[in-house]
């Protein structure tokens, strides 16, 4: 089986100026746009804690676990597969 990556790079001309990409060997899995790269590679994390259960706070953060579901809703859609029709 061919490894997971996930990267955020530079999407001129798309939707937003960066976007999350997630490609196993060299087929593009899911991918959707994203602000910056830093906005990017957050999302990539809490994407990965979430699906292996893990529900550490990032450091310095406070909030209660009721103020953290509000954020849920916010979140873009991943893992939308991408079309090879190139």
């Amino acid at each position: 089986m061919a490894f997971l990556t996930a990267d955020v790079v530079s999407d001129p001309g798309g939707e937003l100026p960066y976007k999350v990409v997630f490609k196993q060997g060299e087929t593009i899995i899911g991918e959707w746009p994203v602000e910056t790269q830093a906005e990017g590679e957050q999302q990539i994390v809490d994407l990965i804690r979430d699906a292996i259960g893990d529900e550490r706070e990032d450091e310095g953060d406070e909030e209660d676990d009721e103020d953290e579901d509000e954020d849920d809703d916010d979140r873009p859609r991943r893992g939308s597969p991408a079309r090879d029709d190139d």
